[in-house]
């Protein structure tokens, strides 16, 4: 395996100010591809919509680095699903920036990555339908999981939510009963993916908090989980993945400063 060295950050929200410095210090590092887990908040509805989009494109473009991101349940899956597809699977959405469909996988360096993003949003009851929810695409699918699975071996998985085997996420938001039950229909689809393919790492956010777990399999393998916190944890929100000859892959934290 050909060393080969990536980033990934969990949720931003449409935060200018940790996208850029994010960016910024991998261009210093020389890290040239930057994978995201969701909530990215791109082509956002409202007065200022593009201007984060824009924002982001320019700091991308000046580090030089290539942007790729998974959706989160709050971001505008309606227009996502409308980007140009590239010959990749990818949808761009800029230069420097696309969107990772569900059940996509990509070759980065002698890595195979999916992705099968989405997630249940908890907080529906306060969000209008179309301006900053849209309920019925949120979710991923059974089917989008299968898509994924039928693709073949992966190495890393970039979703948004986490698989249900991860038991050590610190709940204290309280999930009325039936709320809590709707938001693990995702994370038992995820857990199944991860069961079935086995990737050597998974990365997810939405929980807003920096946890990792290692979830065993019956031959001997076994998955590392990252969960990634959001944009208010700037030491912890992006993490940095190097891949080594010798077949070891490492997750280390982004510095905040070089």
């Amino acid at each position: 395996m050909n060393p080969y060295t990536f980033a990934v950050a969990g949720d931003w929200h449409g935060d200018i100010q940790i996208a850029r410095h994010t960016v910024r210090v991998l261009g210093r590092l020389g890290i040239k591809t930057l994978f995201h887990v969701g909530d990215l908040a791109v082509r956002w509805p409202g007065r200022e919509k593009g201007k984060f989009d824009r924002r982001l494109e320019h700091e991308l473009a000046s580090a030089g680095v290539q942007f790729l991101f998974a959706d989160g349940n709050h971001d505008n899956h309606k227009e996502l699903r409308g980007l140009p597809l590239q010959a990749d699977g990818t949808r761009r959405l800029s230069d420097h920036v696309s969107y990772i469909p569900r059940g996509t996988v990509l070759e980065v360096g002698e890595l195979r990555i999916g992705a099968l993003g989405g997630a249940y949003s908890v907080d529906r009851k306060w969000r209008t339908e179309g301006k900053d929810l849209w309920a019925d695409l949120e979710e991923p699918t059974a089917l989008e999981a299968e898509l994924l699975i039928s693709r073949g071996p992966i190495d890393v998985l970039i979703c948004h939510d986490v698989p249900a085997g991860v038991t050590g996420l610190r709940h204290d938001l309280k999930l009325p009963r039936e709320i809590d039950f709707a938001s693990r229909r995702t994370r038992d689809l995820l857990q199944h993916v991860v069961e079935s393919m086995r990737p050597r790492l998974a990365f997810a956010g939405h929980w807003h908090q920096r946890h990792t777990e290692v979830l065993g399999w019956p031959d001997g393998t076994s998955t590392i989980v990252h969960v990634l916190p959001h944009e208010t944890y700037w030491g912890s929100n992006s993490a940095i993945v190097s891949s080594h000859d010798d077949g070891l892959i490492v997750v280390e934290p982004l510095p905040r400063k070089l």
